[in-house]
């Protein structure tokens, strides 16, 4: 069983530094909140949008209770 879904929309700069986080489906569990957002700038800078300026992207976050991840669109999916 999943312990936290979360949907999180970002928004990069162009050199892929992270302008915003905007949840679109925020998990109840305050502690996931906070540990995808750390996560997701501690990750930057991502792959440079040079040709775009800057971009959104959205990913879903599936989080265990041992607080292992997987994002949605890395899924195998499921039986």
């Amino acid at each position: 069983m999943l312990y936290a879904i979360g949907t999180l929309e970002v928004q990069l700069d162009r050199n892929g530094q992270v302008l915003s986080t905007h949840w679109l489906r925020a998990p109840r569990a305050p502690e996931v909140v906070a540990e995808i957002e750390r996560t997701v700038r501690a990750a930057a800078p991502f792959p440079a949008p040079q040709r775009l300026g800057k971009v959104t992207y959205t990913d879903t976050w599936l989080w265990d209770e041992s607080g292992r991840f997987q994002l949605d669109t890395l899924t195998e999916g499921q039986d």
